[in-house]
């Protein structure tokens, strides 16, 4: 087989020159100053704070330039960062990369770091996003500020050839993690928390904040369920291919000890009794962070916005909501490695939601939620270093189905089950892997005990696989199990 090897990186730092801090100050000075002239105008005392800000076509135009600005600035800060801090040889733009983009097919980049990609192109989607929002766009208009951001990042912002993919992952789950961390933001400041805590919450609004004066506007509290927690965890992963070109079954891989992990879940706005068609006013998130630091680690971020919403049943002991949601998940577990893990996740799914929760008495009930969506866009990674494949993307679309519910019994005890199944199949001609197929599955069971308000105790116990067949390549076998006590911190607004 070809090998197929990450782009080499050069290693060293250079420190930024005086010349080029005055650069930067000058232009985020020049900046704020324009970015100040275009403030959103007042929303009216009718309409929500987080729907769009009635404009004229000159305000339009304007605000659209200033949120445009926002973008290129975020662009420029992250080039000078790659340029400055981590000495990539990609950097910087030429003259023929620019016009090799603009003269040239876009290529599917199939070899680069997964974690960089799906994990790093969404936060960077956030910051477009939330340019547009910040400047008085509803949520859907601000998609547009996700796509011209990557867009213009693909044909200026680095040297290598435009990558067709990073555009597709960057503006939809722009949307996704944008608009959450707008609405956190929101909260977080209204809650009273420092600025330069909330501005790596959204870094777009903490930059307009800093450089324009500008403030939140007043928001209700809105979380309905937030609960952190830290970890003591033990894990095993295994990893083996099967298949003519490496003599039968044969494990390439497998690693097992403790880690620690830490992780939150937050739950903005009723579930159960939504009844909008302004997007996320109701999202869960879910994401967990775990390593030893050495061999392995757990990293998975699931969430689910709803787009519109109906409730149709809201009494006293039962609620029932349902609707159209916007899906981003991602996971990267086992072998620890700054590009990729063993399990590896990317989905970008729209699905319908459904959200009952039945109360059997004041301190009894259940909680359950179901999705059902179509991934529009997927990815997964062939990581065999045993037969020379590193990192090779594999790009797809699907199906998945994730049901999650809560049973608490009494005052102390909550029991708690997670189970996600992903169904992904190749979309053809994207990348080496171009025939394939990928299902994955992830199921937790969780049982707390409260030991006071506001703090529980519990355990978690995981398991986590995926199966991939690909055509001319081996099949792939990853399987992970662990275990998790943990100490939590939760509240409830």
């Amino acid at each position: 087989m070809t090998e197929n090897r990450l782009p080499q990186k050069r290693g060293g730092t250079l420190g930024v020159s005086a010349r080029n801090k005055f650069a930067l100050v000058a232009m985020l000075h020049i900046f704020g100053v324009y970015a100040n002239a275009y403030q959103p105008a007042a929303t009216p005392e009718d309409r929500a704070w987080d729907e769009a800000v009635p404009m004229g076509f000159g305000k339009t135009v304007t605000h659209a330039l200033a949120a445009s600005g926002y973008s290129l600035l975020s662009n420029g800060i992250t080039m000078l960062f790659n340029r400055f801090v981590t000495n990539v040889e990609w950097a910087l733009p030429t003259a023929d990369s620019i016009r090799g983009n603009f003269t040239q097919p876009w290529k599917w980049e199939d070899n680069d770091g997964f974690k960089v990609n799906h994990l790093g192109h969404p936060i960077q989607g956030m910051t477009y996003f939330s340019a547009g929002r910040v400047m008085g766009f509803g949520f859907y208009s601000s998609i547009f500020f996700s796509a011209f951001g990557s867009f213009m990042w693909e044909a200026f912002g680095e040297s290598q050839h435009a990558s067709i993919n990073d555009f597709y992952i960057t503006a939809p789950s722009g949307a996704s993690t944008g608009e959450m961390m707008y609405r956190l933001y929101m909260q977080a400041h209204a809650a009273g928390v420092p600025s330069f805590v909330t501005f790596f919450i959204n870094p777009t609004l903490g930059a307009h904040r800093l450089l324009t004066g500008w403030e939140p506007p007043a928001v209700d509290p809105a979380l309905y369920d937030f609960r952190a927690y830290l970890a003591v965890a033990h894990g095993r992963t295994a990893y083996s291919v099967s298949g003519p070109m490496v003599g039968g079954r044969r494990e390439v891989f497998s690693t097992s000890g403790l880690f620690a992990d830490a992780g939150f879940r937050i739950v903005y706005g009723d579930p159960f009794t939504q009844n909008t068609r302004v997007p996320f006013r109701h999202f869960e998130l879910l994401a967990s962070f775990g390593t030893d630091t050495f061999r392995q680690n757990d990293f998975r971020i699931f969430s689910a916005g709803y787009l519109f919403s109906f409730s149709p049943v809201h009494t006293e002991t039962r609620a029932l909501s349902h609707g159209l949601s916007l899906h981003y998940d991602f996971a990267s577990i086992g072998e620890l490695n700054l590009h990729y893990g063993t399990i590896n996740l990317y989905s970008n799914a729209l699905g319908w939601s459904l959200k009952y929760r039945r109360l059997f008495s004041p301190y009894t009930g259940w909680r359950a939620r179901v999705h059902a969506a179509f991934t529009f866009f997927g990815a997964s990674s062939y990581h065999s270093p045993g037969t020379g494949q590193i990192g090779l993307l594999n790009y797809g679309y699907g199906l998945s189905v994730k049901h999650l519910s809560g049973l608490t019994l009494g005052r102390r005890a909550r029991l708690e089950v997670n189970n996600f199944f992903y169904f992904q199949w190749t979309y053809p001609g994207t990348g080496a892997l171009s025939q394939g197929f990928v299902r994955w599955q992830f199921h937790d069971l969780t049982f707390s005990y409260r030991l006071r308000p506001g703090i529980s105790l519990g355990t978690t116990f995981s398991v986590a696989g995926e199966r991939g067949s690909f055509g001319e390549f081996p099949s792939t076998r990853k399987d992970h199990r662990s275990v998790r006590t943990f100490v939590a911190w939760h509240g409830r607004q």
